[in-house]
């Protein structure tokens, strides 16, 4: 019998009170939880003890940074520490400042309907975005371990590692270098939830992933696309090629995002109030969720754990 068993992959490196509330809401005995934080956390925070589901941590803890290959290496450190770990229907890739917006009953009776598809997003494919995909597919970015979004290095250091890697850029433009077109390259948000024939795919070309996508800015948004639509199997697999949010099902909000927001490319922070709009959207998981709006998490938190009693009621 094919395992109904789901396993949750959570990256987390602050806000461990939302990451506390986020294990609560998905701790059933359906699902098992895997935990990567973040090697820069020096002090363990106390964490949510699950009574349901088992809750595993990743054997390694890698340092991740923005636009580092880092987040494809904890990704990828999630996925085999589950893969290995038992049989999973699907695998779904969270944020620690993510949150489930709808019950457990919904989201596996939602995947039991749709399995086999998979749960990824896509960019649409405007001038912009290929024009994006086309510089980061071509050229190496050196040291993006130290940029703009690093706040814990010193200025000086991210300064120069600017000055070398837009140098970098600038030659390997004059030569017109070119790493490959071995894939259809493409983009999207990279949290997502696939079943494990797309798992073990992406984990047999492991040792390709780290080649080809280290030195590519913001490779965690294009390694999982580009290997997936590039073979003929998974391509048909996707859920919706034509709306990215709708295919990973992650309620994610770019147009409200404020000028320091869109100026970091993130997202907007769900505000306190916004807890009805998100319960009513088709979507299964939204993010992000910062501290500073906590109502909004205590309300979907109280709404979802009410909804899931009546739901256990009705199955007694």
């Amino acid at each position: 019998m094919e395992s109904r068993r789901h396993a949750y992959l959570i990256m987390a490196h602050n806000e461990f009170g939302i990451l506390n509330t986020l294990m609560s809401l998905i701790d059933d005995e359906r699902n098992d939880i895997f935990l990567h934080i973040d090697r820069k956390v020096k002090v363990m925070p106390e964490l949510y003890q699950p009574k349901f589901s088992r809750l595993f941590f990743t054997p390694v803890r890698c340092d991740v940074r923005w636009g580092d290959v880092g987040q494809v290496h904890a990704e990828m450190c999630l996925f085999r520490a589950a893969y290995e770990k038992g049989d999973y229907q699907y695998f779904h890739l969270l944020s620690g400042v993510d949150m489930p917006i709808k019950t457990q009953d919904y989201i596996h009776d939602f995947f039991d309907k749709h399995n086999g598809k998979e749960f990824i997003g896509f960019s649409a494919l405007t001038d912009f975005v290929k024009g994006d995909i086309e510089r980061k597919r071509r050229r190496y970015y050196f040291l993006m371990r130290w940029n703009y979004r690093t706040s814990f290095v010193p200025k000086w250091k991210v300064t120069l590692a600017k000055i070398i890697r837009h140098a970098a850029l600038k030659i390997q433009d004059i030569l017109h270098m070119d790493r490959g077109n071995e894939l259809t390259f493409r983009t999207g948000y990279n949290w997502a939830s696939l079943t494990g024939d797309a798992v073990k795919y992406l984990l047999d070309n492991e040792d390709f992933i780290n080649r080809r996508f280290a030195h590519t800015t913001c490779s965690d948004e294009m390694y999982k696309q580009s290997l997936l639509i590039s073979s003929p199997v998974f391509r048909e697999r996707i859920y919706d090629l034509e709306n990215e949010m709708h295919s990973c099902m992650r309620f994610i909000d770019f147009r409200r995002a404020d000028e320091e927001q869109q100026r970091r490319g993130e997202p907007y922070n769900w505000h306190d109030g916004d807890a009805a709009e998100l319960l009513a959207s088709e979507y299964l998981f939204a993010r992000k969720f910062s501290s500073r709006y906590p109502k909004v998490i205590s309300d979907l938190q109280a709404s979802l754990t009410r909804k899931s009693q009546i739901e256990q009621m009705g199955r007694q």
